[in-house]
């Protein structure tokens, strides 16, 4: 009997030793998947990879020798950094019809994990590669967590164009979405788009400080500068300094391969499929093709969307300044990358 126990014993902490070795192996691969940008290794398969830096600058050194990035199972870790109003529904769509031929895991995140930093760094941290992160989410550095910063995709829009889309979808949906879908309340619910930004610059002028762009969140529902703030991150600036903002906005773009527009969303597919073929492959035809994707486009149009009148929208423009900049600022980005991929002339 003493000796049956012995064996069972000895038994035990073989596969104790087992499981552990198993586990060790495969921490040390998720810590080198996730310890910059790309995992470092003398693989002569791995074959040449272009850093974002490198692929955002590359216009300035446009040449023949562009590869396609390769990815080895230990880097195939996407952040696409979805902005309220610019297509993403579409994109998500397709993106999930495509990722299906090719074995990848989509993990979508509810804008409520977003609110804090280190819930949505705990969040994507623990999940195994590959995979691609979906959701509204503010930028984060993940080095700071000792964690690789992931590849980020995301698309800008228009700003007033988009800001008119989040006003009137927040009160009224879409075929997809319930009306007021913010839980607005009523005093804001049933302001006009006139009536909540002209409430917005007088409350300014009243205070005598602040933004005017920052206040018409507080009395229209929606931001109009959404995307910097998104863009910035979670220092406290970014919501009361807007030249820090846009700035820091501008510099967390070299932590993304690609940023596409909303207007050109089929030349943004391109690009992803030039610069990433083993991922996404195949995604400009399920776009075009899909009908399912055809039929998640014709039901996200807005509800009762209402055009403001030429000498109010360029009131609006006038005070969208900066997030002009930035727009028009990532639009040339765009434009180099497809020059670099032989894409556009």
């Amino acid at each position: 009997m003493a000796q049956r126990n012995v064996v069972i014993v000895c038994l035990f902490f073989l596969l104790f030793g087992l499981l552990l070795g198993s586990y060790i192996d495969l921490t040390r691969q998720l810590e080198g998947g996730f310890h910059g940008i790309f995992p470092v290794s003398d693989s002569p398969n791995l074959g040449k990879r272009f850093y974002p830096r490198q692929v955002q600058n590359a216009a300035q050194n446009i040449s023949d020798q562009f590869q396609p990035i390769e990815f080895d199972p230990y880097s195939k870790w996407i952040l696409y950094n979805r902005m309220t109003k610019t297509g993403s529904r579409t994109f998500v769509s397709t993106l999930v019809r495509t990722m299906k031929k090719h074995h990848t895991n989509i993990q979508e995140f509810l804008p409520t994990l977003t609110n804090k930093e280190t819930m949505l760094v705990a969040e994507v941290s623990h999940h195994l590669l590959p995979f691609i992160v979906v959701g509204h989410h503010m930028h984060v550095n993940y080095t700071n967590y000792t964690l690789r910063q992931p590849l980020g995709i995301s698309l800008v829009r228009e700003p007033v164009e988009r800001f008119l889309s989040d006003f009137y979808y927040i009160r009224y949906g879409d075929e997809q979405t319930p009306e007021n879908l913010r839980n607005l309340s009523p005093e804001t619910y049933n302001r006009t788009l006139e009536e909540c930004v002209n409430a917005a610059i007088n409350n300014v002028k009243k205070q005598g400080i602040g933004n005017p762009v920052a206040s018409i969140g507080k009395f229209c529902g929606c931001q109009l500068n959404h995307e910097i703030v998104r863009f910035c991150g979670y220092d406290k600036r970014c919501n009361y300094d807007p030249e820090f903002a846009l700035q820091q906005a501008k510099e967390n773009l070299n932590d993304y391969i690609a940023i596409g527009l909303t207007e050109e969303l089929p030349e943004f597919f391109a690009v992803l499929e030039r610069l990433i073929p083993d991922l996404f492959e195949g995604l400009l035809q399920v776009y075009n093709e899909n009908t399912a994707v055809q039929k998640t486009i014709r039901k996200s149009k807005t509800f009762s969307k209402r055009r403001p009148s030429d000498e109010f929208l360029a009131k609006l423009r006038s005070l969208a300044f900066r997030e002009y900049d930035f727009y028009y600022y990532v639009r040339e980005r765009f434009r180099h990358l497809q020059m670099e991929l032989k894409l556009v002339r």
